[in-house]
């Protein structure tokens, strides 16, 4: 471990020498983040309640550093823990004329393809396709039908809280890297453990020509061991273009390649490469979509999402978003509607709507939808009700979530969140608050803390629940 220490205290050295190289040198920029996050461990005394074991610490040094040499950026994005290397990416971007070129080398220890698939009412997720090397399945991630809980945790604990489900303590971004940094350390192939190795290349070219942006991305992985390479490739081609009424219009074919994302290593958000992941067979029409935004008729916007599924039979459209957004004058409310279509014979799932009211420093959201209950009958439920008080210097927001979960409920209410954002000078603060009922029944918070000091940013968050620290994490930031 002393050893491992080493490495991250040298490579802070390096930054800092960098950092503090005369103006006049290499066109080098960036920045180097140290986060630190503890969690106690806890067991259970039946003679003297919960007490903490010991404390737990994950270490982390995220350093990125862009060198720009007559018009080409390369970025190298380095991830160091306490084994060591973790993760590396080389970023190489430039222009020629109306060509912009982008491409990625990834070196990892492991890798993940994370396909995107959507449940019966339409509502996104993420399940397992491959995992090299091979992980277990204790919460139901592995790529199956039908899409359960399971799969929408894998989606949380990557993309966050989503419109849908929120938590303001279980989906810090703090605990959601400790999850999968865990999950990873306690698996019996030692994922983590692994040499780092060539895992991912990506080219992306976008072409700007007579008003259309055509775009392709290519990409190889390679899903076999240090030893045994095994490559995969895909093909994602685009079109896109806008007609003189501002029309936009979006087309994708995805040939060896779905939609998706590729992890590495503990898949922190630096560690995620989007853009698609790689089935087995490199030469087939998996996925074609069609995007229509910005369509505006009688002062309403439309818009349109149409995905098309060719390799599982029978093929053809399987997925339709239609979306409107129009605002009602004499009221000054805005409504945002989402209508999801989803299966091969195209089931209207659900109708997801948004409506927000905004007077002065006062704004008011509420998130409803209609879908089918228990019987099949579609009923309208209320899902959140958001108001936001936002004078100048501070925030404060109260977010209201009701349960419609017919076989789990206990209660109309699921959550009342409530925060406190405010700045003063060059520290700002943010407080969360998690009850249980309208103002009553405490079920926890977050306490996060900023502080600027020139190039440096200071950053803490403290997670608490009704009875102990859920976890503390400190961070420092050097731009340069």
């Amino acid at each position: 471990m002393f050893r491992r220490l080493m490495v991250i205290l040298a490579a802070l050295a390096v930054t800092a020498a960098g950092w503090s190289l005369p103006a006049h040198a290499a066109p080098v920029s960036g920045s180097a983040t140290l986060d630190i996050v503890f969690q106690p461990a806890y067991y259970y005394n039946p003679e003297v309640g919960t007490k903490i074991d010991k404390i737990r610490v994950k270490l982390e040094l995220d350093l990125i550093l862009t060198l720009s040499i007559s018009g080409v950026d390369i970025t190298s994005q380095s991830v160091f823990t306490f084994r060591g290397l973790e993760y590396q990416s080389f970023v190489f971007t430039g222009t020629i004329g109306a060509l912009v070129v982008r491409s990625q080398f990834i070196f990892a220890p492991n890798i993940l393809e994370i396909r995107a698939v959507r449940d019966n009412l339409g509502l996104p997720a993420y399940c397992l396709a491959l995992a090299d090397p091979a992980l277990t399945d204790p919460y139901g991630w592995n790529c199956g039908t039908p899409v359960d809980a399971g799969e929408h945790y894998l989606y949380l604990l990557l993309e966050g809280a989503d419109l849908y489900l929120t938590n303001v303590l279980y989906l810090h971004p703090a605990l959601r890297n400790w999850y999968l940094a865990t999950y990873m350390e306690l698996q019996p192939t030692d994922p983590l453990g692994q040499p780092l190795s060539f895992r991912k290349k990506t080219v992306d070219l976008a072409l700007s020509l007579a008003g259309l942006t055509i775009g392709l991305r290519g990409m190889f992985a390679n899903v076999g061991s240090v030893t045994t390479p095994s490559w995969r490739y895909g093909v994602v081609a685009s079109v896109e273009g806008q007609t003189v009424s501002g029309i936009i219009i979006r087309g994708e074919s995805w040939l060896g390649a779905r939609q998706g994302v590729e992890c590495f290593a503990e898949c922190k958000p630096i560690e995620i490469v989007r853009g698609g992941m790689l089935p087995d067979a490199p030469f087939t029409f998996y996925e074609e979509k069609l995007f229509i935004r910005n369509l505006k008729l009688a002062g309403v916007t439309f818009g349109a999402r149409l995905e098309f599924e060719f390799a599982e039979a029978p093929a053809g459209l399987r997925f339709v978003e239609l979306n409107q957004i129009f605002k009602l004058a004499p009221f000054n409310l805005e409504i945002n509607n989402t209508l999801n279509i989803v299966g091969t014979d195209l089931t209207l799932a659900s109708d997801v709507f948004v409506t927000q009211l905004k007077v002065g420093d006062i704004a008011m959201t509420v998130v409803g939808y209609i879908w089918p209950d228990i019987t099949g009958a579609f009923n309208l439920y209320w899902s959140r009700v958001i108001s936001v008080f936002d004078p100048p210097g501070m925030k404060v927001v109260s977010d209201i979530q009701f349960c419609n979960e017919e076989l789990t409920c206990t209660s109309a209410l699921f959550y009342h969140d409530l925060s406190l954002s405010a700045t003063v000078g060059d520290m700002s603060i943010n407080i969360g608050i998690r009850l249980t009922s309208i103002l009553t029944g405490f079920y926890g918070a977050t306490i996060e803390m900023s502080w600027k000091m020139g190039a440096a940013l200071l950053k803490s968050a403290t997670l608490l629940t009704e009875n102990r620290l859920e976890a503390q994490m400190f961070s420092i930031t050097f731009t340069f």
